[in-house]
């Protein structure tokens, strides 16, 4: 294999063996993605200005993402049973199928072309066009996460699935385009629906019959999975997959705990964010059995560059939480970090209690039960919470709702949630409209001037505070 593919897959963390004994695989993966030697060569350079690759734990995360996409391009060849699901999703289904069935994938495909495709190659337009071609035309107010997926099918890249799990009371979109899917692959779809309606203010109070049907319709996916694909999930998988989903969800709070408390802030926010999206956005045996190391890898040397004193921004630079970080497009985050600001905590992961939930299994009422708490299930009035918790952490100075105006339940809540966050906690909220999957009309130069304004008001507010102090 050329030099130049041995230096990318180098840099994505593979070691030296690995890429001799996969070579090529990995070869006929490229082709299948129509990644030139240009492309390759482009990649590198991307990497190295955009990726933190000097930590070992960051190639491994790459190297994870790389891996994923791999064996989803070859899943059928290798005799894989394949299960997607949609983003964000309902996490412990897709664990608990793949605990249940080690030659069981079960993946959100849309996110794994957004940690690869987007993060590692900066192509994924092509994807988005033929995502845009074969019916999800732009223009209309479309999902673009979904658009990813239907061109990475029309373009045979992904491969259709055994069996998808979907929602429609959530995000209708994804419900939507599996119908289109369907039609024209074939593949069964099975709904897991819900109910978001819920009195102003009720969260995070909310009806047991709420929990009573999204626990039943959870578990009708369970019982789907063995009518449909053979996978029979037994008591004994159930508490495998919790005690596997617990354990990343440990190494991945005590990561995000690290970089919340550091000052200056120690990596960059789209580290932080395809690390996190390993176990939302992929649940497969490489995931399960490699990510906690990697994990780890990468939690050792942040606190490494905590106690040296390294960051990604100044130390003492004004410290805002965003909805969440891009997807696929470093670029945007660095550029929020290029204008002054620390980001490290997405509204979307701030810690909540779970008081309540005592069942030691995952089970459908247990999930349901940990989704109201979320909030984001819950209500917009869940959601807007979750920023408004954000917002009341001490060290966080201002709210970035980046929302995205083709995603109806991001959307919905947009300009009621900064009236509320600002009225309830006095901090500040920067309302973004952008697109965290798809940079094409969203890029870091069209949004650059409104996040240096804010973090310049940012700055003067703290000044202004500090001087107030000093007279009294």
């Amino acid at each position: 294999m050329a030099d130049y593919f041995n230096d990318l897959l180098t840099l994505c963390g593979f070691e030296d063996d690995e890429i001799r004994d996969e070579q090529d695989r990995i070869r006929r993966a490229f082709e299948k993605l129509e990644l030139s030697e240009d492309d390759i060569r482009s990649a590198i350079t991307w990497l190295k200005k955009y990726q933190d690759i000097e930590l070992l734990g960051v190639r491994k995360v790459l190297r994870l993402w790389l891996k994923e996409l791999i064996d989803l391009i070859f899943a059928r060849e290798d005799g894989k049973k394949l299960v997607y699901y949609g983003y964000p999703t309902i996490s412990g289904l897709g664990i608990t199928l793949a605990v249940a069935d080690r030659n069981l994938i079960a993946t959100c495909p849309d996110v794994v072309l957004c940690s690869t495709m987007g993060q590692i190659f900066n192509k994924l337009t092509p994807i988005l066009e033929a995502g845009e071609a074969n019916g999800l035309p732009p223009g209309h107010s479309l999902c673009s996460l979904q658009q990813i997926r239907v061109g990475g099918m029309a373009k045979g890249i992904v491969p259709v699935a055994d069996m998808v799990l979907t929602s429609s009371y959530y995000c209708d979109m994804g419900s939507k385009t599996d119908e289109l899917i369907h039609e024209r692959y074939g593949h069964p779809a099975i709904y897991c629906d819900g109910c978001i309606d819920s009195k102003w203010a009720e969260f995070p109070e909310y009806l047991p019959e709420r929990t009573d049907f999204l626990g039943y319709e959870l578990e009708k996916a369970l019982v789907a999975a063995r009518e449909i694909i053979g996978v029979d999930v037994t008591d004994d998988d159930r508490r495998e997959a919790l005690k596997i989903t617990d354990g990343i969800f440990g190494a991945l709070t005590t990561l995000n705990d690290l970089v919340d408390q550091a000052d200056p802030q120690p990596i960059s926010s789209s580290t932080i964010q395809l690390t996190n999206a390993l176990l939302s956005g992929s649940t497969s045996q490489r995931i399960i059995n490699e990510g906690p190391a990697a994990i780890n890898i990468l939690i050792d040397e942040v606190k490494q560059r905590m106690s040296q004193g390294i960051g990604v921004v100044e130390k003492g630079a004004p410290r805002v939480a965003a909805l969440m970080a891009h997807l696929s497009d470093p670029r945007i985050d660095q550029m929020m970090e290029g204008c002054g600001l620390a980001m490290p905590l997405s509204i979307l992961l701030v810690a909540q209690k779970k008081s309540g939930i005592t069942i030691p299994t995952i089970t459908g009422p247990y999930l349901a039960q940990r989704e109201m708490i979320r909030g984001v299930y819950h209500s917009s009035y869940g959601f807007i919470q979750q920023a408004v918790i954000a917002a009341r952490e001490p060290h966080i100075e201002g709210i970035i709702w980046n929302y995205m105006f083709n995603c109806r339940p991001v959307a919905e809540v947009s300009h009621l949630l900064k009236q509320v966050v600002e009225e309830e906690t006095g901090k500040p909220v920067l309302m973004l409209e952008m697109d965290v999957y798809d940079s094409r009309d969203y890029s870091p130069g069209a949004l650059q001037t409104r996040v240096e304004t804010f973090a310049d008001m940012l700055r003067a507010k703290r000044s202004k505070a500090g001087h107030s102090q000093a007279v009294h």
